[in-house]
């Protein structure tokens, strides 16, 4: 008996420990191995050309991913998290997609409505169940905006990465698991600076320090679904 309240107390004592720990990543999360292809994070790639297309800025349109554009969630309907330093009035049209591995399906597709202060944005996908993400499948999005006044497919600007929907492990890091849960934190309490530096940790933990003092904006409208 004594022996079993020795466990019990050393447990809980190790569980209050981990609640009132600070939350931190020393180093960005590994590149989940999911036998998918890296995502563009930011414009460029093959085509640097298409980086002039739309308004130059001091921080290019930017995923908020990893390197690799891959991460992984436990969450059935996750946030995707975005930097757009455009003005709506500066954008012909801004779509995101998702789709199953092979991209063979559609899952959710719909067009954005940009809030009037560019910064970083959170895209989430909605709670239904005919787009709900499914455990161990992984799904390939895209970030698509043209900022020309005709629909030329050739001015698409282009960003894309995988997630993936594992099981929830107490020992690993979900990357859009975190990323979202510090954007919310940060949303409601924005003078907070415990919060704004455990945000700016993240970001800075996959190489995106230029974009950790950029406005944080809420979740944008979808105007459209498919």
């Amino acid at each position: 008996m004594i022996f079993l309240q020795k466990v019990k107390l050393a447990f809980f004592t190790a569980l209050a420990i981990a609640l009132s720990a600070p939350s931190a990543i020393a180093q960005p999360p590994p590149a989940p191995d999911t036998g998918t292809p890296d995502g563009q994070r930011t414009p460029g790639g093959t085509r640097p050309e298409l980086t002039g297309v739309c308004k130059q800025t001091a921080q290019p349109l930017t995923a908020l991913v990893p390197k690799s554009s891959k991460g992984l969630t436990t969450a059935e309907y996750p946030i995707f998290w975005f930097y757009i330093p455009y003005a709506p009035k500066e954008v012909h049209s801004i779509e995101f997609s998702l789709h199953n591995r092979e991209e063979t399906t559609t899952l959710y597709r719909t067009s954005l409505q940009l809030p009037n202060t560019p910064g970083a944005i959170g895209i989430p996908l909605p709670h239904n169940p005919e787009y709900s993400l499914k455990r161990d499948r992984s799904y390939h999005w895209y970030l698509i905006v043209n900022c020309q006044p005709q629909d030329n497919y050739e001015n698409d600007i282009v960003l894309d990465g995988w997630v993936t929907r594992v099981r929830q492990s107490p020992t690993q890091v979900f990357w859009y698991d975190e990323v979202t849960n510090r954007a919310k934190r940060y949303l409601l309490e924005p003078q907070n600076l415990k919060v704004k530096a455990a945000w700016t940790k993240l970001l800075q933990s996959v190489g995106l320090e230029g974009i950790a003092q950029a406005p944080l904006v809420n979740a944008v409208s979808n105007s459209q679904n498919d």
